[in-house]
């Protein structure tokens, strides 16, 4: 998000419900998938690695969601303090801090489900899904460690971009109008955290894709079920698919704004669908999820009947 000129034109009011209703309904799905699983801990009910991935994505989610509305309220209601260093600075590292765990974390939930559902009878992945459940906790530590320390020196590559001939005679100061990140390391920064992550995602998708083909294979020719449940497979295919499409259109929409002027409207429908993000992600992982979406529908009903 390079601003060399930082101005609001009049027609994003019209963008501004449809982005905070976005917003909203990011932090709601978020919120639920937490307390949810909360409440099943509470409960007594132990969490298996899965919940604490969808838990840990959540969470980050939902903090993606609340720096966007931080982020929007600032632009559009208080310009002259989104401009101030500290606040753009602030802002812009914790939203790149969302981006990348929330990257890395689908990475490891994709990962995850391809350790579990394909079966390995040697190398490293069967040793990976042997110790599973030690080796997500820590994963989601090194997601967090290293998306926190990819975001921070970013604040340092920004500099401050000034209007022309707004020297002030009296305090010699210049007025500043935007911000400018530097290309080369937000470019490295998105490689590593965005890239990379995708293309885990990519694969386990395709193999588990591949599995699920083998596997249809073997049943209509055996007519039996000896391997992993065909629903299961059709179900961790179908999430992760979708959270690679999700990224996907992510990807593009992010590259896409670097070559957008402010001015032009469909800068603003990029960042509607930026903005989506969390939403859509949470709704592909309870749809994925079938005490989520089981409790989600028990919910629906009980509102119904009110």
């Amino acid at each position: 998000m390079a601003l060399d000129n930082f101005y609001i034109p009049s027609f994003v009011e019209s963008f501004l419900i449809v982005l905070m209703i976005e917003i909203c309904t990011g932090v709601f799905t978020n919120v639920f998938i937490v307390v949810v699983n909360f409440h099943d801990w509470l409960r007594g009910q132990g969490l298996n690695s899965s919940d604490h991935l969808v838990v840990s994505l959540a969470l980050s989610n939902f903090c993606f969601s609340c720096i966007n509305a931080a982020t929007i309220v600032c632009a559009i209601l208080f310009s002259s303090i989104f401009l101030v260093d500290y606040v753009f600075y602030t802002l812009y590292s914790i939203m790149s801090y969302n981006i990348f765990s929330s990257s890395w974390l689908s990475a490891w939930l994709c990962l995850f489900f391809c350790v579990n559902i394909i079966s390995f009878k040697h190398g490293c992945m069967a040793r990976l899904k042997a110790n599973i459940t030690t080796v997500v906790p820590w994963l989601i530590f090194f997601s967090q460690v290293f998306s926190i320390v990819s975001s921070l020196p970013l604040i340092w590559t920004i500099t401050k971009v000034f209007a022309p001939n707004s020297t002030n005679e009296t305090n010699r100061t210049l007025r500043v109008i935007g911000y400018k990140i530097n290309d080369t390391y937000n470019a490295f920064s998105l490689l590593i955290n965005c890239f990379i992550p995708f293309i885990f995602v990519m694969v386990t998708t395709g193999r588990i894709i591949a599995s699920l083909c083998a596997h249809a294979r073997h049943m209509k020719q055996n007519m039996d079920d000896r391997g992993p449940s065909l629903k299961v497979h059709q179900g961790a295919a179908r999430t992760m698919m979708s959270l690679l499409i999700l990224y996907l259109i992510f990807y593009v929409v992010e590259i896409g704004l670097g070559f957008l002027s402010m001015m032009d409207p469909l800068y603003w429908v990029c960042f509607l669908l930026i903005f989506s993000f969390p939403t859509l992600q949470s709704i592909i992982i309870m749809n994925g999820n079938s005490k989520l979406k089981q409790t989600f529908q028990k919910l629906l009903k009980i509102c119904r009947k009110e």
